[in-house]
């Protein structure tokens, strides 16, 4: 290359020769950041440093940048610290919230045992067992964000008050007491755990996070695997309250020595003032467009799990063909969850694209297969097989959707901030639809027709199979009215057109 001439400008009353150096730019990947190169000095006394700093600074890996930036702390995406951190949440998840989603097995008892037999209200334990977790979540993240040098210490707390709820109600003795116990007490203790868990969980997962978000969500589909086997024996061999008082020591020694596993990867001091939350995500289109699909596949998402071993003894399959259904489900869940959480880290290195794969389109995958799989397998079922396949299919699609959370926020912004606010939202969406699908479903069942096997979905659960396949249908449509807009904003846009949709 030819070289540059040299310039003379006038500054003020004083000549300066400038000959313009190149630029020597680097493409950004996944692995290398873009450097400048800075020209050397034309001191020759500064040349060696300016050479030294040059090659320190070049070419520097993302992991690198992140490292360095935080000199002296563990690194983030790997290392045994963010491997022993995400054990213990895999841990927490599969056995404490694990525990409240088989709640089923209990109502079961408790409906056909004194003395809470032809309670009709019984659904509610299990409904608040849950429902802390999702709608409590904007202010419980709120919290987390004002107070998050007693992160540790919230922990530590919620784990001892959803202990002592489930051991309390062991001693239970009317329908109040248990639901104050095993639903209100144990519920509001996984509330206050939980999200100081999401939060140290951005701080170690950045590149991986969506991987990481799948492994911890996948494990109550692993536990789910064994749990109701396990709950039902005790059940049938001790009764519940020596069910509930086995369950909380089982759950304190399982859970309780993975609690010192969870460490802030940024120490904080106590008297430092936490960064105010960032709510600028509210003036965003995309965000109404996440939350309207979550809110949608949340109104449909648990009628299927709810139902489908009630829906296997219709057809005059035994009780434990139902079970079989659920433990295929579970499976499922798992692998989805898992798989959907790699691919929301994945990136596009195709011709010049080097992105993530689009978010909006994994979240169309998800709602769009539920949909069809609950439509066309469950409506039809007549055996097993449809039922299994059903079962495989709906668990693989649905339950990644939950997944998708953590690059939903990424998407929405980078900030530390907004990544757990915005994840607090989608979770309260979801818990919106846990808490209606009691009162839809007892709706459709009650003015549903009686069971005739000739019907599409057995007759009685024609109105929950189209209402739960047209919520996940709606969900994935949302998408597409999204990327549609998408599409005609940008080019109204080329055409120097007004548009409001971001490019």
């Amino acid at each position: 290359m030819a070289a540059m001439a040299e310039t003379t400008v006038e500054f003020g009353q004083y000549p300066l020769q400038v000959r313009p150096e190149p630029l020597r730019l680097r493409s950004w990947n996944r692995r290398e950041a873009s450097t400048i190169a800075p020209p050397p000095s034309r001191d020759p006394s500064l040349q060696n440093s300016d050479q030294s700093l040059q090659q320190k600074s070049s070419f520097q890996s993302l992991d690198q940048i992140l490292d360095k930036g935080d000199a002296g702390l563990p690194p983030v995406d790997r290392g045994i610290q963010a491997w022993k951190f995400l054990f213990g949440a895999f841990m927490i998840e599969a056995f404490m919230f694990g525990f409240p989603l088989n709640y089923g097995v209990f109502q079961s008892y408790y409906s056909t045992h004194a003395p809470f037999e032809g309670n009709t209200n019984l659904s509610t334990i299990g409904t608040l067992g849950t429902c802390f977790y999702f709608l409590g979540a904007p202010i419980a993240t709120y919290l987390v964000r004002r107070y998050s040098r007693w992160q540790r210490e919230t922990i530590w707390t919620g784990f001892a008050i959803s202990i002592i709820g489930l051991g309390a109600a062991g001693w239970a003795k009317d329908f109040g007491s248990l639901v104050a116990t095993q639903g209100v007490t144990y519920g509001m203790g996984i509330l206050i755990m939980y999200y100081p868990i999401f939060n140290m969980m951005n701080e170690w997962f950045v590149e991986r996070r969506g991987l990481a978000l799948g492994v911890i969500c996948a494990s109550t589909g692993f536990s789910g695997l064994f749990y109701p086997f396990v709950l039902e024996s005790l059940l049938n061999k001790f009764g519940p309250a020596t069910t509930l008082r086995i369950s909380a020591l089982a759950l304190l020694l399982l859970c309780g020595p993975c609690l010192p596993l969870f460490q802030t990867r940024h120490p904080v001091s106590r008297g430092e003032e936490a960064p105010a939350t960032d709510y600028s995500f509210l003036k965003m289109p995309l965000f109404y467009f996440f939350a309207l699909a979550g809110l949608l596949q949340g109104l449909g998402f648990y009628f299927p799990t709810i139902y489908l071993p009630s829906y296997a003894m219709s057809l005059g399959l035994s009780p434990t063909m139902g079970a079989l259904l659920l433990v295929v489900y579970s499976f499922a869940q798992v692998l989805g969850q898992m798989a959907f959480g790699y691919v929301s880290d994945m990136r596009i290195k195709r011709f010049w694209l080097d992105e993530r794969v689009p978010v909006h389109l994994l979240i169309f995958i998800s709602s769009f297969v539920s949909g069809v799989s609950i439509l066309a397998l469950w409506g039809p079922a007549r055996s097993i097989g449809m039922l299994v396949a059903f079962a495989f299919f709906y668990g693989m699609s649905a339950a990644g959707f939950a997944v998708l959370w953590a690059r939903m926020s990424t998407t929405l912004s980078s900030s530390p901030t907004m990544a757990l606010t915005t994840f607090s939202y989608f979770a309260c969406m979801k818990g919106i639809g846990n808490v209606v699908t009691g009162p839809i479903s007892s709706a459709f069942i009650l003015l549903s027709p009686a069971t005739d096997h000739d019907a599409y979905a057995d007759g009685r659960y024609k109105g929950i199979v189209l209402y739960s396949g047209a919520c996940m249908l709606a969900s994935a449509a949302v998408m597409v009215v999204w990327g549609v807009g998408k599409r005609v904003g940008r080019c109204l846009q080329r055409r120097g057109e007004f548009c409001g949709c971001p490019a």
